[in-house]
């Protein structure tokens, strides 16, 4: 409890072995801290006993969906929620405690974090990507778990405080590699939600938005100041534009997919 105030904090997790144990324990310090795990198959659900009893499995549900049911599962006034690559800052925490230990109840009712990203080496200051704040700790009766996917986000009834204590996210451990796999399923995830939702295929999008968005990234957003691994983020983020939107069309036009091979043998090559 800071001051008056009892925190929860959740993280979801699945085969997260490698990041749990570090996101944890930036988390240890809150009055509940519950963990929702999509059945790993590796170490995650025993590291994270030690650091609590709260963890409950149930299938992966979309990453929306997923984290709105673990913000479910939390049953304090204030709200904290944390990626499982994320940690949060001695200085975020004790920026947190100063406005919390004053008197009576904040103003705000949700505060956002500036998240700061780790990639090919370097933390990264511009490309979008810093200071990217990002509201994660709320009161419940006035903040709940909304967004497209695959990116959830706080819905927020009422004011919101930028703070200055960072979340320092380290994702993309693998570089470029992991940058692109992670974006072609993400646009993946998007492309079916759009297509759910009625949002067809658009050639002007094709055509305008990736350039558009390596644009922004790159110049205006300044991703040139953030070396290669800037090129690297605007570029991208070009190609996950490109991505979804031709996965969108892929989705309306099933029938446009070559056939399958044949399994009987058919197709193997017959001596001359």
């Amino acid at each position: 409890m800071i001051g008056d105030k009892a925190i929860s904090a959740f993280v979801i997790t699945q085969n997260e072995e490698r990041n749990i144990a570090d996101c944890l324990e930036s988390l240890k310090w809150a009055d509940e801290l519950a963990v929702v795990d999509s059945f790993s198959e590796d170490r995650t659900v025993e590291i994270a006993r030690r650091y609590t009893d709260r963890i409950v499995q149930h299938r992966f549900a979309g990453h929306v969906a997923q984290t709105r049911y673990a913000s479910e599962q939390t049953t304090c006034p204030w709200v904290l929620w944390l990626d499982a690559d994320e940690r949060l800052t001695q200085a975020a925490l004790d920026e947190v405690r100063t406005i919390f230990n004053q008197p009576g109840e904040p103003t705000y009712r949700g505060f956002a974090f500036p998240r700061k990203t780790f990639f090919m080496g370097r933390w990264i200051t511009h490309s979008g990507w810093y200071p990217q704040h990002k509201v994660r700790l709320f009161h419940r009766e006035s903040g709940s778990i909304a967004g497209d996917e695959p990116h959830p986000h706080v819905a927020l009834e009422g004011p919101a405080k930028n703070l200055r204590g960072n979340i320092l996210h380290y994702t993309y451990p693998g570089g470029l590699r992991d940058l692109v796999a992670v974006s072609t399923r993400y646009a993946g995830y998007a492309a079916e939600a759009k297509h759910a939702a009625g949002k067809g295929f658009s050639l002007l999008s094709l055509l305008l938005k990736p350039p558009g968005t390596f644009l922004k990234k790159y110049l205006v957003q300044m991703g040139f100041l953030d070396g290669l691994p800037g090129l690297a983020i605007s570029v991208g983020a070009a190609y996950y534009r490109f991505m979804r939107e031709v996965m969108i069309w892929e989705l309306e036009h099933p029938g446009d997919s070559p056939p399958a091979p044949p399994t009987d043998g058919s197709d193997r090559p017959r001596p001359a």
